[in-house]
C-alpha cells in the first residue's frame, strides 16, 4: 500500500463473481474519517469525506447566468455551507509576476520555461515533463478574508458580461472568470493564444460584480481583492442555430470541467484525472494551474485550449478540442502524463455524478418528486459490442464495483429516463441533464472499469464517480499518452446496437414471518425493437446471482411491448447481492446486460431538514 494510506481505517472485503467478470468491493467507512456535523445526515457520517468536486459541481451552479444555465436547488444553504467545509485539496502552479514558472531552490535559472513560450502542445510537453522532474510545489494558502467568505457571500460575485474576453471581436467563442473564494481556493493562470503571441489574463476586481455584504466584507482587506486571482474560466457563445449567448464549458476546481449541449443544462462532470481513488488512504486531487487558450477564427467552430496539471504525484500536458453541438457537445482530450511517483492507482478520464433516489429506492417520505439523480446509471461497452447497464443502488456505505474489459469501447454515466413526470422538478430539470460518454480514441488494452458509489447527504453533493483503471500501470521516466473524446449529450451515445435496453427497474422486500430469511422481488423492464418480433416464450433469462439464491425468474409482454423479467431472490448473506440478468434468443443475447447490486434490506438514511419537513 502507498505511503499515506491509514491503515486500518477502511476496509475492501472484496467478492468476485463468476459471469462478466464484475467485482464488488464493499467499503466500510470508519466513522473517524468524517466529523459529526449538526443537521448532517447519518449516511453522511458513514461517507468519504467531501470531494473537491463537489465544490466545483455545485458552487459553479451559482454562477450560471446565462440562459439555459440556471437551475436552483431546494437546499438549505447552511448545510451546503457546512458541507463543502469538509476537505479542501489546494494545488496552484506558483508563477512570478513575470509569468516564468517558480522554480524551486537549488533549480538554475536558465531552467526556468516562460508561460508566454507556450503556444503549441509541444511546447507544453515540455514544461510538463520540465515540471515533473522538480519538486511539487504545494499551493500558497488563500488571503483568509476570501476564504472566509461563506456561501451566500461568494455567490454575491458576478462577473460582469460586459468584461468576457473577445467579446468585442469577431470570435465565435468568449471567455469569462471565477473568482476565488469560499471553497474555490485553487489559483489557476490564464493566457490567450492570438496569431502566435501569448498574453497573460490579469485578474482585475473591476471584472465583478461584487453584492453589498460581500463588498463591505472585502474593503476592509483592499490588498486580498486586488490579487485575489481567477478560480477558473468558462466559455461562452452561440450554440449552432442559436442567436442567444449561453454558458457552455467550465474549468473550475481541481481538474473538474462540464460541458453541455443547447438541449441540456449541466449535470454529470468530468475529471482530467484521479489519483488513488476509492482506496482505504487519501485520494490525491491533481489539478489544473494554467490554462491556454486559442482564439478562434470567425468560422470556426472548435475552441483549442491546453492546460497544465500538477500534482504530488505526476504533472501533464492536456489538449481540449471543444465543439457545442445542439443535442451533443464533444470535448476531444489528449493528455501526456509524467510521473514523479506511481500512484498505487490512476483512474483515467473519471467522471462524476449524482444519485440520491429514484428506480430501487423511495425518497423521502415528505419529498414528493419520484427522483433525484443527474445520472440513474453506467453503460459499459466492449469492443466486441457487448454491452453492460449497471443502474446505481445507494448503499448505506461507500461501495466499489469493478467490471474486468479486454478492451473498452466506451463507457459513460446515463441519465437513461428524460421524463419529466420521472423526476417532477422544473426548477433542477433533471430530465435535462447530459449523459456523459468516453470514447477511448487510442489504444486502451486490458484494465477495468470502476463505479465509486458513495451514500451522499443530499442532492447537492457529488457520490457517484466512474473511471477506467488500466491493468498495465504507467512507468517512471516514461510519457503516459492518452487520447478521448468526452460526449455531454441528451442522446444514448454508447446504445446505438441492436439490442434491447433494460429501461425500468423496481425493488420489493417482504420478511416471512415465519422464517429467518427474507426474499426480494426484482423486476426488470427490457424495451427495444428487436424484441418485437419475439415470442415470450421463446425467451431464455439468462439471470445470475452472488450472495442470494435465485428462487424463481419469469418474463412477460406488457401492454407497451417490452419485455418485464421478475426474478425472486432470497439473500443468504447480511450483504447485497450481485444481480446480472440478460435476455437471450437463438442462442443469443437479445438485450444488454443487467448488472445490480441490490441491498439485502433498504437502506436506511437521515435526510437534512430540507427532505423532511413538511413546506
Amino acid at each position: 500500500m502507498s505511503a499515506g494510506c491509514i491503515e486500518g481505517l477502511l476496509a475492501f472485503p472484496q467478492h468476485s463473481s463468476s459471469s462478466f467478470g464484475v467485482v464488488m468491493a464493499s467499503v466500510i467507512a470508519s466513522k473517524t474519517l468524517v466529523p459529526r456535523l449538526p443537521g448532517i445526515t447519518e449516511a453522511a457520517e458513514n461517507s468519504q469525506p467531501l470531494r473537491p468536486e463537489n465544490h466545483a459541481r455545485r458552487v459553479c451552479t451559482a454562477h450560471d447566468l446565462h440562459p439555459g444555465c440556471a437551475f436552483g436547488r431546494k437546499l438549505s444553504l447552511w448545510v451546503l455551507s457546512m458541507r463543502f467545509g469538509f476537505v479542501l485539496i489546494l494545488s496552484i502552479l506558483l508563477i512570478d509576476e513575470s509569468g516564468v514558472y517558480a522554480q524551486p531552490a537549488g533549480i538554475e535559472e536558465s531552467t526556468a520555461i516562460a508561460m508566454t513560450d507556450i503556444r503549441s502542445y509541444g511546447s507544453l510537453q515540455q514544461l510538463a515533463k520540465r515540471t515533473s522532474e522538480q519538486p511539487y510545489i504545494s499551493a500558497a494558502p488563500l488571503d483568509d478574508v476570501l476564504a472566509n467568505l461563506d456561501y451566500e457571500q461568494y455567490r454575491e460575485i458576478h462577473f460582469r458580461h460586459d468584461q468576457a474576453v473577445w467579446k468585442e471581436t469577431d470570435s465565435p467563442f468568449w471567455l469569462e472568470t471565477f473568482h476565488r473564494g469560499f471553497v474555490q481556493r485553487d489559483r489557476v493562470s490564464l493566457f490567450t493564444i492570438e496569431d502566435s503571441k501569448v498574453e497573460e489574463i490579469r485578474f482585475s476586481p473591476d471584472n465583478f460584480r461584487y453584492g453589498t455584504e460581500t463588498e463591505h466584507v472585502l474593503t476592509k482587506r483592499l490588498a486580498s481583492l486586488v490579487d485575489a486571482g481567477h478560480a477558473g474560466v468558462r466559455v461562452v457563445g452561440c450554440f449552432p442555430k442559436a442567436t442567444d449567448v449561453q454558458e457552455m464549458l467550465t474549468f473550475l476546481g481541481s481538474s473538474y470541467f462540464r460541458g453541455r449541449s443547447s438541449d441540456t443544462v449541466y449535470g454529470s462532470s468530468a475529471r482530467g484525472l484521479a489519483v488513488n481513488i476509492g482506496l482505504p488512504c487519501s485520494e490525491e486531487f491533481p489539478a489544473f494551474t494554467a490554462f491556454w487558450i486559442q482564439k478562434a477564427k470567425p468560422m470556426d467552430k472548435t475552441l483549442s485550449i491546453m492546460a497544465l496539471l500538477d500534482s504530488p504525484s505526476l504533472s501533464g500536458a492536456y489538449a481540449f478540442e471543444f465543439e457545442p453541438g445542439t443535442m451533443g457537445t464533444t470535448v476531444d482530450v489528449r493528455s501526456s502524463l509524467y510521473f514523479r511517483e506511481i500512484p498505487e492507482k490512476i483512474g483515467i478520464a473519471p467522471i462524476t455524478s449524482m444519485w440520491m433516489w429514484g428506480d430501487g429506492l423511495e425518497g423521502p417520505e415528505l419529498d414528493n418528486r419520484p427522483s433525484v439523480h443527474d445520472a440513474d446509471g453506467l453503460l459499459i461497452r466492449d469492443r466486441q459490442g457487448d454491452r453492460i447497464w449497471r443502474p446505481f443502488a445507494r448503499q448505506s456505505y461507500p461501495s466499489v464495483t469493478r467490471i474486468a474489459t479486454s478492451g473498452v469501447a466506451g463507457f459513460g454515466l446515463i441519465q437513461r429516463n428524460r421524463d419529466f413526470e420521472h423526476y417532477q422538478d422544473s426548477n433542477a430539470q433533471y430530465h435535462r441533464r447530459p449523459n456523459v460518454w468516453i470514447e477511448p480514441l487510442n489504444h486502451w488494452e486490458k484494465g477495468s472499469i470502476e463505479l465509486l458509489e458513495l451514500p451522499g447527504a443530499h442532492e447537492g453533493v457529488d457520490n457517484i464517480g466512474a473511471y477506467w483503471v488500466p491493468q498495465q500501470p504507467p512507468r517512471l521516466g516514461e510519457p503516459y499518452n492518452l487520447h478521448y473524446r468526452v460526449h455531454f449529450s441528451s442522446q444514448e451515445i454508447g446504445g446505438d446496437s441492436n439490442v434491447a435496453k433494460a429501461t425500468q427497474l423496481s425493488v420489493e422486500r417482504s420478511e416471512q414471518r415465519n422464517r429467518d430469511f427474507k426474499r426480494i422481488k426484482l423486476d426488470v423492464r427490457f424495451a427495444g425493437q428487436i424484441l418485437e418480433n419475439i415470442d415470450p416464450q421463446s425467451l431464455i433469462v439468462d439471470a445470475h446471482t452472488v450472495r442470494g439464491n435465485l428462487i424463481s425468474k419469469t418474463v412477460k409482454k406488457t401492454t407497451q411491448g417490452d419485455r418485464l423479467v421478475s426474478l425472486e431472490i432470497e439473500p443468504i448473506e447480511h450483504a447485497p447481492v450481485e444481480v446480472t440478468v440478460a435476455l437471450m434468443h437463438a442462442g443469443k443475447d437479445v438485450s444488454e446486460r443487467f448488472v445490480y447490486l441490490c441491498p439485502d434490506e433498504t437502506p436506511k438514511f437521515m435526510y437534512p431538514q430540507i427532505y423532511t419537513r413538511k413546506e
